[in-house]
């Protein structure tokens, strides 16, 4: 038996196994395009990859939206992810940035949307202008819309029973008032007056008689215990609390429309107008507070309550929209057209620098097994010659 020629047949052998793996492992990914001899396209070319591009990319699709990114492994995710805490951490130091800021509220205007105010320190005519507007809307709007609508239907429940008790409270309080007023120096004075005007000028003869006999401190001595006895009679406080009563049916039963037109749409528009300036007066005064002082009264309520509210609604509703979120982004598609358009180049790159000492060692498997088969194949030949 020769030893060259055993030697000869592994050195070849292992060279052509070698080679061969390392061909297999570049025809993955070579050529990228296929190789054509005038019209006929050389076989195995482009690179597997290349040429089955589409349908990794399709299957890859599938795979991420059927095993991969499940909407319960979302939820799942979402419920063990401690999101809920981290979002009410989130909002809490951004809660916390803004209820400690020291800078007024115009400031903070001025520097995000400098026209907001005019020369004079009011409302610019760019931001006063639709509100107003706005306003004079919706005013418009509710007379419409409550216009056959009587006022007692408008009120809230229970609202017929306290404007009762509150009809009584006032008559007696009209009284009371009425009381104190008659026994005060003004008081006495117009009863005076009211005297002197009845003795002397609408008495007549009696009246004259009267005076001569009677001043005026005597008639007044002896008028007001009278007065101040009807007064204090519980009838009259029933009939004056009647009287009101009926008069507060009378406008109940009337309709919005008849009540405007009652108190005449120029006259709606003017209260209109002064509660729109009186709250335009009180907006000013609250931009030039620092937001700390305007934050400072529901600051606890907001980082203990209403954060963690927010943060869970948020996550309950993401939870609860998994499904449809994912059927809004198409997460199949989204990853079939993402690999359809990433570069070969780079998915080579990516795969030989995750797998290249594996590649490396088929490489030389197949130098070992090729010079293994040399081997046996020298021995044979030796053996059967």
């Amino acid at each position: 038996m020769n030893l060259w020629v055993i030697l000869l047949n592994i050195g070849v052998g292992s060279v052509i196994g070698g080679v061969t793996n390392e061909l297999a492992i570049r025809m993955l990914f070579r050529p990228l395009k296929p190789w054509y001899i005038g019209r006929w396209r050389v076989p195995f070319t482009p690179g597997l990859i290349p040429r089955r591009r589409d349908d990794i990319a399709i299957q890859m699709g599938r795979l991420v939206e059927e095993h991969l990114l499940t909407t319960e492994g979302i939820r799942r995710s979402l419920a063990q992810s401690g999101l809920e805490n981290t979002l009410a951490g989130w909002m809490r130091n951004v809660a916390d940035d803004w209820m400690s800021d020291e800078r007024t509220l115009r400031e903070v205007l001025q520097k995000t949307m400098p026209d907001s105010f005019n020369e004079a320190g009011g409302w610019s005519d760019r931001i006063r202008t639709p509100v107003q507007l706005h306003w004079q809307a919706f005013i418009d709007h509710t007379l419409y819309q409550y216009e056959q609508k009587t006022l007692r239907e408008l009120l809230p429940e229970n609202g017929e029973k306290r404007l009762e008790d509150t009809i009584g409270t006032v008559s007696q309080l009209l009284l009371t008032r009425f009381r104190e007023y008659l026994h005060s120096p003004e008081g006495h004075q117009t009863l005076q007056n009211m005297v002197r005007g009845m003795l002397g000028g609408g008495g007549g003869m009696f009246g004259g008689l009267v005076g001569m006999f009677l001043g005026d401190d005597k008639i007044l001595g002896k008028l007001l215990p009278h007065l101040d006895e009807i007064l204090q009679r519980p009838e009259l406080a029933e009939r004056i609390h009647q009287f009101l009563q009926a008069e507060a049916d009378k406008l109940l039963d009337k309709n919005v429309g008849d009540v405007v037109a009652w108190l005449g749409r120029e006259q709606v528009n003017e209260w209109a107008n002064a509660i729109f300036a009186k709250f335009e007066e009180k907006s000013i005064q609250i931009v030039d507070k620092p937001m700390s002082s305007l934050t400072a009264p529901f600051k606890e309520s907001v980082t203990t309550q209403l954060i963690p509210r927010v943060a869970s609604w948020m996550v309950d509703t993401l939870q609860k929209n998994v499904e449809r979120i994912f059927q809004r982004l198409a997460v199949r598609d989204i990853v079939t057209k993402q690999v359809e358009g990433f570069p070969i180049e780079r998915i080579e790159e990516m795969v030989v620098g995750i797998s290249g000492k594996e590649f490396r060692m088929i490489t030389f498997l197949g130098f070992v097994l090729g010079g293994i088969i040399g081997l046996v194949q020298g021995l044979l030949a030796g053996w059967l010659s």
